[in-house]
């Protein structure tokens, strides 16, 4: 083992691409592995960190370990901070699942609602149109009784009037027959017959 290759296993740093304590990445003999989900897990985590204004948990050198220059990283806070925000985003997927199923089922819940209201609805209306066309032929059937009717009445009219025109005719005749009954008394009455 090289000598950096202890300090590196000392500290607990690993190589980021296959896991192991014996090296740092830029140190490894191995081609490179796609990163995992746990690490992209850990970036984003750490992000998030970084956004929120939290600071890693890097401590000072104490004057005790002299012999040592380099910082101590104080892995077990961060963990617990790692595994605290996955719970809490875990906690937060939870609820938006729950409030989205929640959301889904009302929806689903308003369309059966509007669909029974739209049958009744389009059942209600087909019966209105029904009713309709049944008083409008009733309508249509008592308008042509009613112009059978006006057509009789038009007729009867019609020969009461030419009655009205010979009577008329006559009473005029009469008149003109009295009249000239009435002149011709009158002039025997003038010639003293």
């Amino acid at each position: 083992m090289k000598p950096s290759t202890q300090v590196v296993q000392q500290s607990g740093i690993q190589c980021y691409n296959y896991k192991e304590y014996e090296h740092v990445a830029r140190e490894c003999q191995k081609p490179k592995w796609a990163n995992d989900a746990a690490y992209h897990k850990e970036k984003m985590l750490l992000c998030k960190q970084e956004e929120a204004g939290f600071q890693l948990n890097i401590q000072e050198v104490t004057p005790d370990a002299a012999n040592n220059s380099r910082p101590i990283f104080d892995v077990e806070p961060l963990q617990k901070d790692n595994n605290d925000d996955l719970a809490k985003e875990r906690d937060l997927l939870a609820s938006l699942i729950a409030k989205l199923k929640c959301e889904i089922d009302d929806g689903k819940n308003r369309n059966k609602f509007l669909e029974t209201s739209n049958k009744a609805l389009v059942d209600k209306l087909k019966g209105e149109i029904k009713n309709f066309k049944t008083k409008n032929k009733s309508l249509e059937s008592s308008n042509n009784h009613f112009k059978e009717a006006n057509n009789e009445l038009s007729k009867i009219n019609q020969l009461m009037f030419k009655d009205l025109k010979k009577f008329q005719a006559e009473l005029d005749r009469y008149h003109d027959v009295n009249h000239e009954s009435n002149v011709a008394i009158d002039c025997a009455k003038a010639k003293g017959i």
